[in-house]
């Protein structure tokens, strides 16, 4: 075991050294801000609450040596990929968050500027409303950004969790050993598999990594050979720019094989998701049926694998100060097929083979940034002999994803070791 952790830990910290770091040119967050119509500066930052206090009078006054607190302010405020404004009018200490084109608008007056900033960072994270700024605007706001932003961790994109949670659910009905039999085959044991991945991604303008660490158990049941159990956890972290990104899922589900050739694995998961960066929390449920048909012939294993599910947010849990509502709810359909070849050489005792794979995941429901993508992905796999099926003992992989408009491309290396 301790060999097997230390393989994967080495292997990890080269495939990160030889990634492509991120560019820090493009931030999350870009204000160009005008006072009285004629003075205009441009700030950044990957940090959602740094982009509420430009706009307060300190900061303003630092930016703007001409400023006061009577002064006009208008800024044009790029959210993540969502065009927004944010302005005071001259001799008002109201505070107008607006997205053009999309009927939205909220207003924040504290009496003061820095009030009316104070309230609408707090608005940001759920802990405040009104009438002229109701919750429910907030929760749309929320729904634009998975619409609009190609980088939200939410959802919408490869390296969200709603789409994180749909992958991880197929991964696992497309596991083996593929065992249907009355009584257990010799060999046959229980699996714990553990593994790292580690990608970088190109979303609309920006740039990022991502870097996963799935753990995952298996039930070979002695007394019903035909089923399995199963518990997955794997979490994950990406890094968009410099803001962090933190996600985790937890999925408990059942693998019965009526047949050597096929295989049935429903699964019921729920994940959390939270950045204090990018101001994303929110916890996701999903459940999924993964229907799996695979051909042996001597050297040559053959997959098609097509999942049904749905996904949809728990609302109101509070963490840290953040209550944000998502209101969410999306149904998925991903299919795909594989290709598993043995070679005529061997990887630590077992036999080695070639393995090719490619699926496709369509999201309905809510608007999302990216409702469609393709993933495709080659690698090496130690396979190990269990009567008529096999398990892939260790598999190193390298994966590509990319949106049907080409809007969001992910590369990715992957390393499994089941036990």
């Amino acid at each position: 075991m301790l060999k097997t952790f230390r393989i994967i830990s080495l292997i990890l910290v080269c495939l990160i050294t030889f990634l492509p770091h991120s560019s820090f040119a493009k931030q999350l967050y870009i204000a160009v801000i005008t006072v009285d119509g004629s003075d205009t500066a441009t700030e950044g930052t990957n940090s959602l609450i740094n982009v509420t206090e430009f706009f307060d009078n300190t900061s303003l006054e630092d930016i703007f040596p001409d400023y006061t607190p009577n002064s006009s302010v208008s800024a044009l405020v790029n959210f993540r990929g969502v065009a927004t404004v944010i302005e005071f009018e001259s001799n008002s200490s109201e505070l107008i968050f607006r997205i053009p084109g999309k009927d939205f608008e909220v207003r924040f007056d504290g009496g003061s500027r820095d009030e009316s900033q104070e309230q609408f960072e707090d608005w940001l994270k759920g802990e405040f409303e009104s009438a002229e700024a109701p919750g429910k605007s907030l929760t749309r706001l929320l729904q634009i950004t998975v619409a609009e932003s190609p980088v939200d961790p939410v959802a919408g994109n490869p390296n969200s969790l709603f789409t994180r949670m749909i992958i991880d659910d197929f991964n696992q009905g497309i596991t083996g050993p593929f065992i249907s039999s009355k009584n257990p085959l010799p060999g046959q044991k229980n699996n714990f598999s553990i593994g790292a991945e580690v990608g970088t991604f190109n979303a609309g303008p920006y740039d990022g990594e991502a870097f996963s660490v799935p753990i995952s158990y298996k039930w070979n049941m002695k007394r019903f050979p035909k089923l399995s159990l199963i518990v997955d956890f794997p979490v994950l972290l990406t890094r968009t720019q410099t803001a962090w990104s933190y996600m985790a899922s937890l999925g408990l589900g059942a693998q019965y094989r009526p047949t050597k050739w096929w295989s049935l694995t429903p699964m019921a998961r729920i994940g959390g998701v939270g950045s204090f960066d990018v101001g994303a929390l929110a916890f996701p449920v999903s459940g999924t049926l993964t229907n799996y048909l695979h051909y042996q012939f001597p050297t040559t294993h053959l997959g098609w694998a097509s999942q049904g599910g749905a996904i949809t947010t728990i609302d109101g849990i509070k963490i840290s100060g953040w209550d944000l509502s998502y209101e969410l709810t999306n149904y998925v359909w991903r299919n795909g097929g594989d290709v598993l070849q043995e070679m005529d050489f061997k990887i630590f005792g077992n036999q080695a083979a070639f393995k090719f794979f490619l699926n496709h995941t369509k999201f309905w429901g809510n608007e999302l940034y990216l409702e469609s993508f393709f993933d495709m992905g080659v690698g090496i796999s130690s396979i190990q002999k269990i009567d008529y099926t096999f398990i892939e003992k260790m598999n190193l992989s390298f994966n590509f994803a990319i949106g049907v408009d080409d809007s969001y491309k992910n590369y990715g290396f992957k390393v499994t070791y089941r036990l």
